[in-house]
């Protein structure tokens, strides 16, 4: 990566070893290791390659560990992007899918938007309905006794049949319909 750079000392080899056996995390323990294999001699491609990383990393590591120590070395996770419900607005979202259950996604996503103004990409909005607590209930599938079938059909070809209504496979009323339900 050219010219050679030198790690600056901010911290004992006593204290940098106090923060390694305390590291909690692969990534603090692997920065940490870094900056230790650079105390003692490795150069940056060398210590790099230990913490299985690249050269521009190390080269970047040691330029963030000279500049301002461990804080600017060491990874700030600030927790996540913010919840886009809140727990009582979640609990809300649950109670109105409870009343209408079950749900098509169509109508989760408009009770989302109306309700709460939130919009969900469509390929995680059913891994996040799964995280506060719904499931997805699929139709049921109707089965018939062919029997049953045969003796309902009417059998004279001479007049057409308009509708089948009364047919043991037409009753759409007692079919589970496909949705959202509330997790019991």
């Amino acid at each position: 990566m050219g010219g050679s750079i030198s790690v600056e000392r901010r911290l004992s080899d006593a204290e940098l070893d106090q923060l390694l056996k305390t590291a909690d995390s692969g990534e603090r323990a692997r920065r940490l290791g870094f900056v230790k294999n650079l105390y003692l001699g490795d150069s940056i491609s060398e210590a790099i390659s230990r913490e299985g990383r690249s050269e521009s990393t190390g080269y970047r590591w040691v330029h963030r560990w000279n500049d301002g120590g461990l804080d600017a070395l060491l990874p700030s996770y600030g927790g996540g992007r913010p919840a886009k419900l809140s727990e009582s607005e979640v609990d809300v979202f649950l109670e109105c899918i409870e009343r209408r259950q079950p749900v098509s996604t169509a109508t989760v996503e408009s009770i989302l938007q109306t309700e709460f103004g939130v919009e969900y990409a469509a390929e995680y909005l059913p891994r996040k309905l799964e995280e506060v607590g719904l499931v997805y209930r699929p139709a049921a599938r109707e089965t018939v006794d062919r029997q049953v079938v045969l003796e309902a059909v009417d059998w004279d070809e001479k007049t057409p049949v308009e509708h089948t209504r009364g047919l043991p496979y037409d009753g759409r009323a007692s079919r589970a319909t496909a949705g959202w339900i509330v997790q019991e």
